[in-house]
């Protein structure tokens, strides 16, 4: 009775074995016609480092190896100046017996545009790194190259981690604000953007702020400026901000920590 239950699981094992064996396997897979192409997903996430040389390579792929194939590609965006500082100068094109290629798309001055957003993340010590993104889509031309079962458009959100290099000593004008006096700071300028950052601000994690492409803008997202001995972090938020000649005003709707607000106050940075 045993060895017949035996055999009978050995049985249903091979069967289940088998079944496995014939399922499709994992990865894209690309339907329809011969010579049609697709994007490889509906996003993509490429960061820009300056030994790139400027060019981003998106990445595609078709449904054969066949012939030579060449295919057109737009590049459109909502935000002002993008698609004259991304471009794609010439059509995607697949090499005989090659089934991917990329769509390569160029880069000029970053500082000539807005970035959609500035991100600060806390590392070692007071530092902080800091990263700009650049969103833009990118279609095919001609919709009747593409496989219908994948993505016709792709978002292309591009990032760049910013280096910086000393640019001087700023004053710090904090006497309505988080620490009520006026002192002088090591700033940092970002390279090939126009990105600040504060060193130890308030004796603490450094804070980083933008000037918009109009010149008179600053942005300056929440970002942690210090740690309260009672309350924990002490985030600087809600902040608007302009700058005229050298001067940053950032005014500061809320000083704030996990229990509540210390309310708001302005810092005054004069750059070097």
């Amino acid at each position: 009775m045993k060895k017949n239950y035996r055999n009978f699981l050995i049985a249903i094992l091979a069967v289940l074995v088998l079944g496995s064996c014939e399922k499709d396997p994992k990865g894209t897979l690309y339907t329809g016609g011969s010579g049609l192409v697709s994007f490889i997903s509906p996003t993509y996430y490429p960061a820009l480092t300056d030994t790139d040389g400027k060019i981003i390579n998106v990445p595609i792929g078709r449904t054969d190896k066949g012939g030579q194939l060449s295919v057109k590609v737009n590049l459109t965006s909502s935000l002002s100046k993008y698609t004259t500082v991304f471009t794609v100068p010439a059509d995607a094109s697949f090499a005989a017996g090659e089934a991917a290629t990329n769509v390569k798309v160029s880069y000029s001055d970053l500082s000539l545009i807005d970035p959609s957003s500035l991100a600060i993340s806390a590392t070692t010590g007071f530092n902080i790194a800091v990263s700009l993104a650049f969103p833009f889509t990118l279609t095919f031309n001609d919709l009747t190259l593409v496989s219908p079962s994948h993505a016709t458009t792709i978002i292309v959100n591009a990032s760049k981690l910013l280096n910086f290099t000393a640019l001087g000593t700023a004053t710090l004008n904090s006497n309505n604000g988080w620490w009520g006096e006026t002192y002088t700071r090591l700033v940092l300028k970002a390279v090939g953007a126009n990105v600040y950052k504060i060193t130890s601000t308030f004796y603490n994690r450094d804070i980083a702020f933008m000037v918009k492409s109009d010149g008179v803008t600053v942005v300056c997202p929440n970002q942690v400026i210090d740690v309260h001995p009672s309350y924990g972090n002490v985030t600087m938020g809600t902040v608007t901000g302009t700058i005229s000649g050298k001067v940053v005003t950032l005014n500061v709707g809320a000083y704030t920590v996990a229990a509540g607000s210390f309310g708001g106050g302005q810092e005054i940075i004069t750059l070097p």
